[in-house]
């Protein structure tokens, strides 16, 4: 009788265990994770912790408030409408809202093609596999709200530019409305409202 019994017992204690292993969601203590858990553990992270850390820690690299900017010039950037400002972490390439956009408008003019080609070529030449954000600035003027939709749809139109025709993969590419936030010029002239309406793309060096 006990010989039947005890292999009865192990089998038991070994279902349990492997029932353990296959819920490693259930160890919801670091100290409780083992090699067989280590997936969903990393001092003490879950793995949707991890993927939000990487995912603020992109967040935080194109922070664009975070590094000092100095104006550039690049032998393969000549026309006057684009700028370009070199900082630690990240190079900006600056295109004016006026040359891209109709007022109100969130189309990319035919007469922009230039300007986003030599961006697109320069970005292929330094950063080939680095990671881009469009940014779309707008004035005070509006609500916020709307702002920030004009913004993001022109941000949008850059991006979906820069895939179909300047060749750049899609998943190297994304786009952040920033509103009136970062003005770089006083909203209460309309000179000022211009170099506040712009479109920036920022590129991980």
């Amino acid at each position: 009788m006990k010989k039947i019994f005890l292999p009865a017992l192990a089998a038991v204690a070994l279902l349990a265990s492997c029932s353990d292993l296959k819920n490693p969601s259930e160890k919801n203590e670091a100290g409780e994770a083992t090699a067989d858990t280590a997936v969903v553990f990393d001092n003490g992270r879950s793995a949707e912790g991890l993927v939000n850390s990487a995912a603020n820690a992109t967040e935080d690299a194109f922070d664009v408030t975070k590094d000092n900017f100095a104006d550039t010039k690049l032998e393969e950037i000549d026309l006057p409408e684009i700028t370009v400002r070199e900082g630690e972490r990240l190079n900006i390439y600056g295109i004016d809202e006026e040359v891209l956009f109709d007022t109100d408008k969130a189309v990319i003019k035919p007469s922009a093609t230039r300007a986003l080609s030599e961006i697109s070529a320069s970005i292929a030449r330094r950063y080939r596999g680095k990671q881009v954000r469009v940014l779309g600035f707008a004035d005070a003027r509006g609500s916020k709200d709307y702002n920030m939709d004009l913004a993001r749809e022109r941000a949008t139109a850059v991006k979906d530019w820069m895939i179909s025709n300047g060749m750049m993969q899609a998943d190297m590419i994304s786009i952040e409305s920033m509103g009136e936030k970062n003005p770089v010029a006083t909203n209460a002239t309309p000179a000022g409202r211009q170099q506040n309406r712009r479109v920036e793309i920022a590129v991980l060096k």
